[in-house]
């Protein structure tokens, strides 16, 4: 039987004022966390401490920089380890996204780790942060931590399917949000005249596999009937620049904007680095002429559970409306599902952009919810709408087309 005495007693929670729960506090990284990165980093992959060194030390910081990210590591009031973490990251001061994770070694006692991180954090920016909206990412199998997002007033905004592999087995995904209550109090509860997106009776655009030719264009990854998508070039720039200046639409969720040609060179360039990549971009271009109109991608790729979220824009607005943008969507959800193996994708959409959502829905993609007061339009707080499709449904549909 182990001394009493030798029992580690915790003191960095003490005179802590905030951030502390029942069992664990939170705390800002520390260089000495080099040590337990598995707590903290969110990766099933392993690294070295001396990467880990480097992370705190350059990427960690330079990350909080530019992408509005905070991450904070959770410890045990009663020894002080690091046992999970929380990050969450706000594009525009008013609304936060929040993402749990706990020490994979804990397995079952995970979810547990996760409620109690979610209940210290969510109260904090909600009331004292002042941001207007939190919404946290929930396994849905998770049942402490859905509890927990529910007893302090969290509701379920959306679902995601199938979107996280655990224990050999699929899990969807929920987004839990919630309203700071005195927008509530001054613009009424946006779920109390919840009204369906609208919809359009467009006729179905059923996909079809990419074409097998003799001799494709030089640089093209997946070939269609009318469009092509090849890798986005350099070269590309100055023309995205130019037409951002040309456009005519104002459906935007914040309006038209005067692209830079160096912005989107830079882009292309850093995305060039990162093999495997977690965002991939094609260029769409016209198989008549090699004209180049737009481009779509797969962001946020992750290649354990296989999933991502799909993005596509035709910036030549001539070339809007005809049927070119869902051909070359199927050939970008044909790369994801066959080429890359992935199970799932999602898309965001901007709610007063009915077309946007009238075209994912004539690609096969599911409504899965809606998240609030995420952005502006016309001096109105406006939502956003969440679409899936599986793998599995999109070659269904490619078997009915095919008239298999």
């Amino acid at each position: 039987m182990r001394n009493a005495e030798a029992v580690p007693v915790g003191r960095g929670s003490e005179g802590q004022q905030f951030l502390i729960g029942e069992t664990l506090y939170l705390r800002g990284l520390e260089q000495a966390d080099a040590q337990r990165a598995t707590a903290w980093r969110g990766s099933l992959f392993p690294i070295t401490t001396e990467r880990a060194e480097e992370l705190l030390k350059k990427n960690i910081p330079e990350q909080a920089r530019t992408r509005r990210e905070t991450r904070l590591v959770a410890c045990r009031i009663i020894d002080d380890v690091p046992v999970g973490f929380v990050l969450y990251q706000s594009w525009d001061w008013r609304t936060v996204d929040v993402s749990l994770g706990a020490h994979i070694g804990l397995g079952p006692a995970a979810a547990a780790v996760k409620a109690e991180i979610l209940c210290i954090v969510v109260p904090w920016l909600l009331l004292e942060r002042e941001k207007m909206v939190v919404w946290v990412d929930v396994d849905a199998d998770e049942a402490p931590v859905v509890a927990a997002a529910e007893a302090i007033g969290m509701h379920p905004a959306a679902r995601l399917r199938e979107a996280f592999w655990r224990d050999g087995a699929r899990r969807d995904h929920l987004i839990y949000e919630v309203l700071h209550p005195s927008w509530v109090e001054q613009l009424g509860d946006p779920r109390a005249a919840d009204s369906e997106p609208e919809r359009r009776d467009d006729a179905s655009r059923t996909p079809r596999a990419a074409r097998a030719v003799a001799d494709p264009p030089g640089k093209a990854i997946m070939v269609g009937e009318r469009v092509y998508l090849r890798p986005v070039e350099i070269d590309d720039a100055e023309k995205v620049g130019l037409w951002s200046r040309q456009e005519r639409e104002t459906f935007f969720d914040d309006g038209r904007a005067a692209q830079s040609g160096l912005g989107f060179a830079h882009l292309t360039r850093k995305l060039a680095e990162d093999d495997p990549p977690s965002w991939i971009r094609f260029a769409i271009v016209l198989r008549d002429g090699d004209e180049y109109i737009g481009s779509n991608g797969l962001d946020g790729i992750d290649w354990v559970h296989r999933t991502a979220e799909t993005e596509s824009f035709i910036d030549r607005a001539e070339h809007r409306g005809g049927g070119l943008g869902t051909e070359a969507k199927h050939l970008l959800l044909e790369y994801a599902f066959e080429r890359l193996g992935l199970h799932m994708v999602r898309s965001f959409v901007f709610a007063p952009n009915t077309r946007s959502a009238s075209a994912l829905r004539k690609q096969g993609y599911r409504d899965a919810g809606r998240l609030r007061w995420a952005a502006f339009k016309d001096g109105k707080l406006a939502d956003f709408f969440l679409f899936d499709l599986l793998a599995e449904e999109w070659r269904a549909a490619r078997r009915t087309a095919e008239g298999g």
